[in-house]
C-alpha cells in the first residue's frame, strides 16, 4: 500500500465542493482582496515615505493590506473542498502578493548591496557579453553568473531594461518557490490541502518575504533546489517506475545551481545525504521488521540524483575549492567562536561581535510585532512538536522521507543560539529559508491526517483531562472559530517573521539616514554614478565611502576601491594629520582617478558605524571624521573639486602635481 492511498484511508476525501457558496465566497475574497491590499500598503509607503520616524498607522495600514491580502488566497488554497487548478491559482497568487511589499518599496531600481552588486554584474553582460567581470564591490560574484546571465537573457528577449528583467525573473521565481514546496509536500506523500498547509507555513519564514524577493543568488538558486527536491523525492516514491520527466528536472536544476549559488549547492548535498541515509535505514527496518504498511522506496533515485549533482559540482567548481574554503571559512570559524564564547564553552572574554546582545534593542517595530517576534519561534515549536506526534503516531505508513525533512526543520532550533550574538544572526537567517523546508513538510504531512479529534472515551483514569481536550476538539471544529485560530496563529507568525527578518528602513520608505543600507541611496549618490558613467571610462578606480561605492561602482560602472588595514586610503578622511608618504604612494598604485567625499563625514556618524568597512580605525565609536581632515580634500594641490551634488563633492586626482609634490598637506610640501 503506498502513503498515498494510507493517508486516503486515514482521511475522507472530501467533495470538491467549488459549486458551494462558501467556496465561491472563498473565491470572490481571494480575487477581489489582493488589489485593495495592495493599495493600502502603498498608502502605508506613502505614508511612511514623509515621516523622520515611524508611527502606528504605517504599521496598521500595512499589515491591514498585508493580511487582508493574503489570508482569502491561503484560506483558499488550504481548504478542502478546493480543486487542484483553483488551489494552484491560489498558491501562485501567494507568491505574487508576497512580492507586493518588495516591488512598492523600490520599484524602480535596487536597494540593499547585494542588489548593486549583481545589477552591475548583469549590465556588464547585457552591453559586453562579458560574463564574470572582476567587480571590486564583490569578487565572489564573477565566480557565479547563472543569475546574470537569466536576467540577461530575459532582457534581451523581452526588450525591457535590465533592472525590470531582474525584478520580472525574481517575482517567477518567487511564485515557483511557494508552487515547488507544494509539490514537495505532495510527494512525501501529503494530500492536497496538507501539501498547501505546508507551503503556507514555508512563507511564514522571515528568509522567504524579506531576503528571499531580492535580485540576488539565492531568490533564484532556492527555487531550483526545492523543484529539485521535489522530483527526487516523487522519483523515490513512485508506485511504479519513475517518469522520465523527474529526471530530466532532476539534470536541469542539477547542472545549473552550482553555477548560480555556493551556499545552496552546498546545504542540497546535505540535504541529499540526510536523505539516503533515512533511506537506508527505513530499507534495513522494513527488511528486519518485515512491515507490509511500509511504503516501498527506492533508493537508486537518490543516489542517481546525487550523482548528478556531484558532476555538477566537479564540472563548475574545478580549481574553485581552495578558493572557496578561504571565502566560507571565515565565516563558520567566526560563527563558532561567538557561540562558544556566548555559552562559554571557553574562558576567553566575549569580543563585541560574540557578546550577548538585547533583543530588539533600540527597535522602532510596534509593540505587538516585538510580541510576536518573541513568540514566533514558540509558535513554531508547538506547530513541530504537535506535527511530530501526529506523524508518530501513523509512522507505519510515512516512509523515510518525512524523518529525513523533520531532521532538517529540527536544525531551524539550534540556530535559535546563534540570534543570541551581535554578529551571528545574518548567519541563523540565512538557514531558515532551508531548515524552514523541512518545518513545512512534517506540518503539511500532519495536516493530510486531519484535524484532531476526541480521545471518546480513551484514557479513562484521566476522565476530566479527556472531557475538557473532547469540549476543546469540538469548539475547535467550529468553522468560525477554526477559522479564527488560523488567521490568529497566521498573523503572530507574520507579525514576528517581520520583527526578525528586516529592519524597519529596510521594509518601509522614510527620510535618508545617513550610514544605513536601506535609506543611504539617494538622488545625489545616483547623480555622482550618473555624472562619472558619462565623463570617465569603465572601470576608473574611485574612492568613497561604502554607501556611495554602490551606486559608483554599479550604476556608474567604475571600480569602487575599499580600504583596509592593509590600503589605508581612510587616512585622508579620518586622520587631520598631513598625509603619509605611504599613502599617497598607494594613491599612484591603485592608480585612484577619483575621490568621493561625503560633507556629512565631519559632522554625523553613519547609523552601520563605519563608512567604509568593519574594519576602519573608530568603528561603532561616537566620534566624526575631522573637520581639518574634509576641508583638506579643497586644498591638497593634486586634487581638483569636479562635480558636486548635495553633500558629496568629486575630486580628481592629478597624478602628474601629485608625482611632482607628493604633498600630504596644504601648503604642498612633502611631510
Amino acid at each position: 500500500m503506498t502513503t498515498s492511498t494510507t493517508i486516503a484511508v486515514a482521511v475522507v476525501k472530501p467533495s470538491d465542493g467549488t459549486g458551494s457558496g462558501s467556496q465561491r465566497l472563498r473565491v470572490v475574497a481571494a480575487v477581489v482582496l489582493p488589489p485593495i491590499a495592495a493599495v493600502l500598503v502603498l498608502v502605508a509607503y506613502h505614508h511612511a515615505a514623509g515621516l523622520a520616524a515611524p508611527d502606528q498607522l504605517q504599521f496598521a495600514l500595512y499589515w491591514t493590506g498585508f493580511l487582508s491580502g493574503m489570508l482569502p488566497l491561503v484560506v483558499l488554497a488550504c481548504s478542502s473542498r478546493t480543486g487542484d487548478v483553483t488551489r494552484t491559482c491560489a498558491l501562485a497568487g501567494i507568491g505574487l502578493f508576497g512580492m507586493v511589499p518588495r516591488l512598492l518599496r523600490t520599484p524602480v531600481g535596487p536597494m540593499g548591496s547585494d542588489e548593486f552588486v549583481h545589477l552591475r554584474q548583469t549590465i556588464e553582460a547585457f552591453l559586453n557579453g562579458d560574463v564574470g567581470h572582476s567587480s571590486y564591490l564583490s569578487q565572489i560574484t564573477k565566480e557565479f553568473t547563472g543569475l546574470h546571465q537569466v536576467v540577461n537573457a530575459f532582457a534581451r528577449l523581452t526588450g525591457v531594461p535590465v533592472w525590470h528583467a531582474g525584478m520580472a525573473v525574481i517575482v517567477l521565481a518567487h511564485v515557483l518557490s511557494i508552487l515547488a514546496v507544494y509539490q514537495l509536500v505532495r510527494a512525501v506523500g501529503a494530500s492536497a490541502h496538507g501539501a498547501a498547509t505546508g507551503a503556507v507555513v514555508y512563507t511564514l519564514n522571515p528568509s522567504w518575504v524579506y531576503f528571499d524577493v531580492v535580485v540576488a543568488y539565492e531568490s533564484l538558486a532556492l527555487p531550483m533546489l526545492l523543484w529539485f527536491l521535489a522530483a527526487t523525492v516523487a522519483a523515490s516514491r513512485a508506485p511504479g517506475r519513475p517518469h522520465l520527466r523527474y529526471f530530466v528536472s532532476i539534470a536541469l536544476c542539477a547542472m545549473a545551481l552550482p553555477f548560480i549559488h555556493h551556499l545552496t549547492t552546498i546545504i542540497l548535498c546535505l540535504i541529499l545525504v540526510s536523505l539516503i541515509v533515512a533511506s537506508v535505514v527505513h530499507r534495513a527496518r522494513r527488511r528486519m521488521t518485515r512491515e507490509c504498511a511500509a511504503p516501498r522506496e527506492y533508493l537508486w533515485p537518490l543516489l542517481l540524483a546525487s550523482s548528478i549533482v556531484v558532476v555538477s559540482v566537479v564540472y563548475w567548481w574545478s580549481g574553485k575549492y581552495g578558493w572557496l574554503i578561504s571565502y566560507l571559512s571565515p565565516a563558520l570559524t567566526r560563527g563558532w567562536e561567538q557561540l562558544s564564547q556566548l555559552l562559554g564553552l571557553h574562558d576567553r572574554a566575549p569580543t563585541g561581535s560574540s557578546s550577548a546582545r538585547e533583543i530588539f534593542g533600540g527597535t522602532q517595530n510596534p509593540v505587538y510585532e516585538i510580541v510576536s517576534g518573541l513568540l514566533f519561534p514558540v509558535v513554531v515549536l508547538v506547530l513541530f512538536l504537535a506535527s511530530l506526534s501526529v506523524l508518530w503516531c501513523n509512522r507505519r505508513g510515512l516512509g523515510s522521507a518525512p524523518w529525513a525533512f523533520a531532521w532538517l526543520g529540527a536544525m531551524y532550533f539550534a540556530s535559535m543560539p546563534m540570534v543570541l550574538t551581535k554578529g551571528g544572526a545574518e548567519g541563523a537567517h540565512r538557514s531558515w529559508a532551508f531548515s524552514f523546508i523541512g518545518i513545512a513538510v512534517v506540518c503539511g504531512l500532519a495536516r493530510s491526517f486531519g484535524w484532531p479529534g476526541r480521545l471518546s472515551g480513551a484514557h479513562d483514569g484521566w476522565p476530566s483531562v479527556t472531557r475538557a481536550y473532547d469540549r476543546c476538539v469540538a469548539l475547535f471544529h467550529l468553522p468560525g472559530v477554526r477559522a479564527g485560530v488560523v488567521a490568529v496563529v497566521f498573523s503572530i507568525m507574520a507579525f514576528g517573521n517581520a520583527a526578525l527578518g528586516a529592519n524597519v528602513s529596510d521594509r518601509f520608505p522614510g527620510s535618508p539616514h545617513v550610514g544605513d543600507d536601506a535609506r543611504s541611496i539617494s538622488r545625489e549618490g545616483e547623480a555622482v554614478a550618473a555624472w562619472m558613467a558619462t565623463h570617465t571610462p569603465v572601470d576608473t578606480p574611485v574612492l568613497a565611502d561604502r554607501f556611495v561605492s554602490l551606486q559608483v561602482g554599479s550604476v556608474g560602472r567604475m571600480a569602487s576601491l575599499r580600504p583596509s588595514a592593509t590600503f589605508p586610503i581612510w587616512d585622508l578622511y579620518m586622520s587631520p594629520a598631513p598625509v603619509s608618504q605611504a599613502v599617497l604612494k598607494q594613491v599612484l598604485d591603485a592608480k585612484i582617478r577619483y575621490f568621493v567625499v561625503d560633507a556629512r563625514m565631519a559632522t554625523t556618524r553613519p547609523r552601520m558605524g563605519y563608512w567604509f568597512t568593519r574594519d576602519e580605525p573608530g568603528v561603532d565609536g561616537p566620534d566624526v571624521f575631522p573637520r581639518t581632515a574634509i576641508d583638506r580634500f579643497n586644498c591638497l594641490p593634486w586634487l581638483q573639486a569636479r562635480y558636486a551634488a548635495g553633500p558629496l563633492t568629486v575630486y580628481e586626482v592629478d597624478v602628474d602635481t601629485l608625482l611632482g609634490t607628493m604633498a600630504g598637506n596644504c601648503d604642498g610640501r612633502r611631510r
